[in-house]
C-alpha cells in the first residue's frame, strides 16, 4: 500500500508501507531530499524490504543512480565525467591516461555504439577479469561521493535499465568501507 500526504512545497511525498507478521511498519520516503534522510538509512531500508529498482540522486546538474535487485546494489552510474569508467580505471592503476586517450578514439569511432568496457577489453588495454574488478571500483566510488553529498534530492523507481551490469555489492560491507573511508580522508 502506499500512503501520501500533500508537503509545504506543494509536492506529494509518499511512503511505502510494508506488512511484517500482520503488522505494518512505515519506511521510509520514496523521495525526498539528502539533507533530511542519510544515504546509509535509504540504503538499508531499501535492502530491508528487499526491493528491486533504481535510486537515484540529483545534486545541481549531476545526477547518480544505484540499481539494487532484491536489496542488494547491483549497479551504479553517474553524469559526472569523473566518474566514468575509464577515469576509475586510470585512478586504479589498471590502465595509463595514453590508453585511455586510445580507448576513447576507439569509442568515437564505433559512434558510441560499443560501450567502453567492451573497447578495453577487445583492444587488449583490460583483461576481462580486471574490467570486472574496476566496475566494481567504479560502483563504490559513485557510492562513496554520493555519501560526501549534503543537499539534492533523492527518488527511487521500481525499475531497472536493461542494459544494468548486474554486480553483487554487500550493502552492509560497503557501509563500512565508506565509514573507514571517510575516516582516512579527515
Amino acid at each position: 500500500m502506499t500512503l501520501g500526504r500533500d508537503s509545504p512545497s506543494g509536492t506529494r511525498d509518499h511512503w511505502q508501507t510494508a506488512c511484517f507478521a500482520d503488522t505494518t511498519i512505515m519506511s521510509i520516503p520514496l523521495s525526498g531530499q539528502i539533507q533530511k534522510i542519510p544515504l546509509s538509512d535509504i540504503l538499508e531500508d531499501l535492502r530491508s524490504r528487499k526491493v528491486t529498482g533504481t535510486l537515484t540522486m540529483r545534486r545541481d546538474d549531476i545526477t547518480k543512480s544505484i540499481h539494487i535487485r532484491d536489496g542488494q546494489i547491483i549497479f551504479a552510474t553517474s553524469t559526472d565525467t569523473s566518474d566514468r569508467l575509464g577515469e576509475c580505471l586510470v585512478k586504479a592503476g589498471k590502465i595509463t591516461q595514453t590508453n585511455l586517450e586510445h580507448a576513447l578514439q576507439l569509442y568515437r569511432k564505433h559512434a558510441g555504439l560499443k560501450k567502453m568496457g567492451a573497447i578495453f577489453v577487445e583492444s587488449g588495454l583490460v583483461p576481462p577479469k580486471e574490467l570486472f574488478s574496476g566496475l566494481k571500483i567504479q560502483v563504490k566510488d559513485i557510492i562513496f561521493s554520493l555519501f560526501l553529498w549534503r543537499e539534492g534530492e533523492y527518488w527511487f523507481e521500481e525499475r531497472l535499465p536493461s542494459d544494468v551490469i548486474q554486480l553483487q555489492i554487500n550493502i552492509q560491507e560497503l557501509i563500512t568501507e565508506i565509514i573507514t573511508r571517510m575516516r582516512q580522508s579527515r
